[in-house]
């Protein structure tokens, strides 16, 4: 028990982590505006080349977010009570889920989405007035083509739904304590992340009651980032085999991508398609330890661009994809080749979206709408550590 308790109040470099995660976003989704796959707003020309790039980054990516979140609840439950924790998780995870479905960012999205795919004429005013944003017109795993939809605040959904249904475990000091302790113990040796993967296996084979959020998948990570942070040794192991481990885990990842063929032709199910199943979990876990190995190792100190990133994370989380759209939808017209045009909306779109972000920091109102705490209290917290933004 010592051990868990020796735990620093702040690890930079999970907001480092946090940060470089949500910055990837950037390439990731201007991608989406260039590879074979349905999206708001489409290039000229198409490459299926990059479908294997981005699915490569799924791979662990938005997996990496939720363990990051569950890591950061440990040191959120350290300093709040069950109750003053979910408040907290209603506040700023649902208040900017509702007003960017309903209001701002959602429906700005499939309004472009709706012009460039669905032929659709009418003004932004009249799309959300008439009730058009509110139809459900779901095609290609998406609501790209007009209509209801979450867009790429399904994260900010899934979080507070997985943060809901955690609680009673991680606020649980007797039996779910011990589980816990139990769970840390065993990710500290490397033996261990065998376990990790295949709960994870087994969160994605649970059946999904949403259709498409996969909330039990995404609680596998949640617990295990609580686990894996209150127990120091794990962190230590994790730094000392990041090499092997990212190793690993970026070949299992890339063979994952490739044999996508291979796994549709076993049957489901079957102990091949299990075994395979079960590599492409050790994939995703060993990428993670691999990240937060060399995070630990590279990135654990303070500076004043991780204060202002990490404070700026959730609010550009909030914003960039519906800068992405909006930029797109003018820009994949320009008479220039592909390449100039990937590095046009990228640069475009980084820039807008943190422009944006300037306007909304410096607003009280704007702040509560995009989850970040009230002025007074952020600026007072800069001086002692980074802000913890959503995930803490």
């Amino acid at each position: 028990m010592k051990a868990l308790d020796t735990t620093p109040t702040r690890l930079h470099y999970i907001d480092w982590l946090r940060v470089l995660a949500v910055l990837l976003l950037f390439p990731y989704h201007v991608t989406r505006v260039f590879n074979s796959e349905a999206f708001y707003v489409k290039a000229g020309e198409l490459s299926t080349a990059l479908d294997y790039v981005l699915s490569f980054i799924s791979v662990w990516h938005m997996q990496l977010l939720f363990l990051l979140a569950g890591a950061s609840t440990y040191f959120a439950l350290r300093k709040r009570s069950p109750r003053q924790y979910l408040g907290e998780r209603f506040t700023r995870l649902g208040v900017p889920f509702v007003m960017g479905v309903l209001l701002v960012l959602i429906p700005v999205q499939t309004w472009y989405g709706a012009r460039f795919n669905s032929g659709y004429r009418d003004s932004f005013w009249h799309y959300l007035v008439s009730g058009d944003f509110l139809q459900w017109n779901i095609q290609n795993g998406g609501d790209y083509f007009g209509g209801f939809g979450f867009g790429h605040l399904w994260f900010i959904f899934v979080l507070l739904l997985v943060a809901v249904i955690a609680l009673p475990l991680l606020a649980n000091r007797g039996r779910g304590g011990a589980l816990l302790q139990g769970l840390s113990g065993r990710l500290a040796h490397p033996a261990g992340w065998l376990l990790a993967a295949l709960l994870i296996m087994l969160g994605a084979a649970v059946p999904d009651p949403t259709g498409a959020l996969e909330p039990f998948y995404y609680l596998v990570f949640f617990v295990l980032g609580y686990a894996a942070v209150r127990a120091p040794v794990f962190m230590k192991s994790a730094e000392r085999y990041r090499l092997p481990a990212l190793a690993i885990g970026v070949t299992f990842a890339a063979w994952w991508v490739l044999s996508g063929s291979l796994r549709d032709a076993l049957p489901d199910p079957s102990l091949q398609l299990t075994g395979l199943n079960f590599l492409g979990a050790l994939a995703t876990w060993l990428v993670i330890v691999g990240l937060l190995g060399y995070g630990r190792r590279y990135l654990n100190r303070e500076s004043a661009a991780l204060a202002y990133l990490a404070e700026a994370s959730y609010p550009v989380y909030l914003l960039h994809q519906t800068v992405i759209v909006v930029a797109a939808y003018y820009l994949v017209s320009l008479p220039a080749a592909e390449p100039l045009q990937w590095l046009t909306l990228l640069v475009v779109s980084a820039a807008g979206t943190f422009a944006l972000y300037e306007l909304v920091r410096r607003f009280q109102t704007a702040r509560f709408l995009f989850g970040m705490r009230p002025l007074q209290s952020s600026r007072q917290a800069e001086p002692r550590r980074a802000p913890d933004a959503v995930t803490s």
